[in-house]
C-alpha cells in the first residue's frame, strides 16, 4: 500500500458492500453480545451526553441479562478490531464460534461490538483509535460485572486488530481497581492479541499496559505476522512505527513474565473474502501468506461455511497447554 488516496475508490465500494442471503442469516441469530454501538460520535469520537464513561449495553450474555451462568465454565469474548460494522461484527463473532468449533473447542463466544465504523481516512484513524482507547473503562466494567456475577467462570479475550487499544486500555483501568489487584480469582486467563494495531512498545514490562499484563492476566499471548496487509501499509505509514502485530514487541523491551508471542504468517493462507464476501480495500492487496488482515479468525466461502481457521487453532492448542 503506498498511500491513502490509491484507495479512495475501494474505500468508497467497501461501504457499500451487502452480505450475501448466507451471512444476512447471522443478523437474526441471537449471539452474545456487549454492546457500545452509538455511544460516540463517528465524526468527533465524543462520547454521547446521555451515556456514562463506564456504561455498555449487554445481549443474552449470562449472568447479565436473566441468563443463569452457572453452568458455564469459560467463555471467549472477542474484541473486533477497525472500520468493522454491527453487521461485520457479528459475523466477526460467529465465524471465531466456528474456528473454534472446528477445533473442537466448544465454549461460549461474547463480542464486544465498538463504533469502530470511522471515516477510512487518516482522520477516521485518528478518531476510531480515540473511541478506542475510550471503550476501555467500558469494557473494565463489563469485565467486573460478570466477575461479580460469575466467580467461577474462566474470561478468555481474542482482541483483533485495534482492538488491541480498546483491551489496553481496560487492562490499565482494571489495574488500578483493589478488586482485581488483591484477588486472583478476578483475573483474566488468557488474553491473545491477533493482528494488533498498536505500538511494538505498548505492551512492554515496564508500561502500564505491560504492568496490567502481569497483575491481570494469567496467560497472554501477541500473535504477529510480518506479512499483513494492513500493519505493513498503512499502519506503518500513519504511525511512523511497527505496530506490534507485524514483527512483536519492539526487541529493545523486556517482556512482561507472562508474555508470548508466535509469528503465525503461516497460518493465514493467501485467500480472499475472509468473511465470505470480497472486501477490496483488504482483499486488492493480498499476494501470499500472511497478507489478509481480516484472515486471523479464519475464512468463510461464498456459502457461508467455515474453509480454514486461520489463526485459531494457535489459540486453542495454547488454552489446551495452558491447562496441563
Amino acid at each position: 500500500m503506498k498511500n491513502w488516496s490509491v484507495y479512495k475508490d475501494l474505500i468508497a465500494k467497501r461501504h457499500h458492500s451487502t452480505f450475501t442471503s448466507n451471512l444476512l442469516n447471522i443478523w437474526n441469530k441471537n449471539l452474545p453480545i456487549v454492546s457500545t454501538r452509538n455511544h460516540f460520535n463517528l465524526e468527533t469520537g465524543k462520547l454521547s451526553l446521555s451515556r456514562g464513561i463506564e456504561d455498555y449495553d449487554s445481549f443474552y450474555v449470562p449472568g447479565l441479562n436473566g441468563i443463569p451462568c452457572s453452568n458455564i465454565d469459560e467463555l471467549a469474548i472477542y474484541i473486533h478490531g477497525v472500520w468493522t460494522r454491527q453487521i461485520t461484527a457479528k459475523e466477526q463473532i460467529d465465524r471465531t464460534n466456528l474456528s473454534l468449533n472446528a477445533n473442537g473447542y466448544n465454549i461460549l463466544v461474547i463480542g464486544f461490538s465498538w463504533d469502530s465504523n470511522t471515516v477510512i481516512n487518516p482522520t477516521g484513524w485518528d478518531i476510531a483509535k480515540s473511541i478506542a482507547k475510550q471503550n476501555g473503562p467500558k469494557l473494565a466494567k463489563f469485565l467486573s460485572d460478570f466477575k461479580a456475577i460469575c466467580p467461577n467462570c474462566k474470561i478468555r479475550i481474542i482482541a483483533h486488530s485495534l482492538g488491541a487499544k480498546v483491551v489496553e486500555s481496560a487492562l490499565i483501568t482494571l489495574n488500578n481497581n483493589e478488586t482485581w489487584k488483591n484477588n486472583s480469582e478476578y483475573n483474566i486467563t488468557s488474553l491473545h492479541l491477533i493482528g494488533a494495531a498498536i505500538s511494538d512498545r505498548a505492551a512492554s514490562k515496564n508500561s502500564p499496559f505491560g504492568i496490567a499484563i502481569d497483575n491481570i492476566v494469567d496467560n497472554f499471548y501477541n500473535l504477529y505476522n510480518p506479512k499483513d496487509n494492513l500493519l505493513q501499509g498503512l499502519y506503518i505509514k500513519t504511525e511512523n512505527e511497527n505496530p506490534l502485530g507485524l514483527l512483536g514487541l519492539h526487541k529493545d523491551e523486556p517482556f512482561p513474565s507472562n508474555y508470548t508471542e508466535l509469528n503465525v504468517m503461516s497460518e493465514i493462507p493467501p485467500l480472499r473474502m475472509a468473511s465470505g464476501i470480497y472486501k477490496p480495500f483488504v482483499d486488492n492487496t493480498i499476494s501470499g501468506w500472511g497478507n489478509n488482515h481480516s484472515g486471523y479468525i479464519g475464512f468463510r466461502g461464498v456459502n457461508g461455511k467455515l474453509k480454514d481457521d486461520g489463526a485459531i487453532n494457535v489459540i486453542v492448542r495454547d488454552w489446551k497447554n495452558s491447562k496441563k
